[in-house]
């Protein structure tokens, strides 16, 4: 350390005190001086960096004044160094060092070993204020860092929310539309029966009326009849078909199971697929938007194994527990691409609609595949479901 420090010399012995004050100027040193405990505590108030402190003091010992030094927050860092020449006892020392003093000489002392003791004793003070400064700026920098952390979860945490309450939006704008859809769906599947429906059948009145007031009047009139009334006949097959399928009746009516019975058996029909459906006796009517769903999943089910699995068969489960209504559709066809077990997969609308509509009531959609045959498995809680039926 440069010899620019201040040092404060406290003796009531003038002879002594002059000795240490000369060497320490000899030295470079800054020399305060103070022939008292109270005078050394006053002039401790402008901070030297060292100070020399005898025990035998006229009004409090050496011992007293160290205690209050270090008593002082201010003060508590400047290193103390007791010189005495009447205490010189070991349990003096022991109780000067013990009492927060950094070290101790006894008279009579060497100028070098005074010089060499101060210097050793500012080396350490300024040790300490380095150390002192680096743990300042390292709290400084923890501080920092901690402010930048909690910063940054604070905005991963709103940016978490934000993505949480988009992905709610989302999921209840597609849990509306999927419901606007439905009801759609069955609005013209009722304008079809009841509307185009019953004109046709009306229709078909009038080319019967028609062709008995003409017949055997004129056979190429009775031939375009007979075949304007087949027209007729197969329009109105064809569009309450397309009415059951757009919303079958039965699902209000009578249930899900009466519903995918119905259903079956006309994809059979249509597709030449032989379905095999399997209920559970126990399994008992839901809450009409998941009948509609499960409706949904089948239906879409059963029109992806007809255009794309090549299968000749497919097997309709479905299932209730106590813990959930589980539905499973099992073809033996030509399985799914290698590329979808190892994720790469990319549904398509149809897909990415079954998986909405499962996860509207909390369920879940699989689609399993091994290379050949396909299983679909779509599973709801039953908790929720009976909670929503009540």
């Amino acid at each position: 350390m440069p010899h620019t420090a201040t040092i404060l010399t406290v003796d009531d012995n003038d002879a002594l005190r002059y000795s240490l004050t000369r060497t320490l100027r000899g030295e470079g040193y800054k020399v305060l001086e103070a022939r008292t405990g109270a005078e050394a505590l006053a002039l401790a108030d402008q901070f030297p960096d060292l100070i020399t402190l005898d025990l035998n003091l006229p009004d409090f010992d050496g011992f007293e004044v160290c205690r209050r030094l270090r008593a002082n927050p201010q003060t508590a860092h400047i290193p103390i160094l007791h010189i005495s020449a009447t205490f010189v006892e070991p349990q003096h020392r022991v109780r000067g060092l013990e009492g927060g003093a950094d070290g101790f000489l006894a008279e009579p002392i060497s100028g070098d070993e005074l010089l060499a003791t101060v210097g050793a004793l500012l080396r350490m003070k300024q040790a300490e204020r380095e150390a002192r400064l680096q743990a300042a700026e390292a709290e400084k920098a923890r501080q920092e860092l901690r402010a930048a952390h909690d910063e940054l979860e604070m905005r991963v945490q709103e940016r978490t929310a934000e993505l949480a309450r988009k992905s709610e939006e989302i999921r209840e704008l597609t849990g509306r539309l999927l419901k606007s859809q439905d009801d759609e769906r069955r609005r013209l599947a009722r304008e079809l029966h009841d509307s185009t429906g019953q004109m046709l059948a009306a229709m078909k009145i009038n080319l019967d009326s028609i062709g008995s007031e003409l017949q055997g009047k004129n056979p190429a009139v009775d031939k375009l009849v007979a075949e304007t009334t087949g027209y007729t006949v197969e329009i109105s097959r064809q569009l309450r078909t397309m009415s059951y399928l757009l919303h079958p009746p039965l699902l209000d009516e009578t249930g899900l199971q009466s519903a995918l019975r119905w259903y079956a058996e006309g994809f059979s029909q249509r597709s030449g697929i032989q379905v095999d459906l399997k209920i559970n006796p126990e399994f008992r009517r839901l809450p009409d938007d998941l009948e509609i769903a499960i409706f949904r999943v089948v239906q879409e089910s059963l029109t992806n194994i007809h255009r794309h699995s090549g299968s000749p068969t497919a097997t309709i489960e479905l299932s209730s527990s106590p813990e959930n209504i589980q539905l499973q559709i099992i073809d033996a066809g030509k399985g799914m691409p290698d590329r979808a077990s190892r994720g790469k997969f990319v549904p398509g609308v149809g897909i990415m609609g079954m998986q909405e509509r499962m996860r509207q009531f909390g369920g879940t959609f699989e689609i399993l595949s091994k290379g050949k045959g396909t299983t679909v498995v779509a599973t709801v809680p039953t908790e929720r479901t009976l909670r929503e039926a009540v």
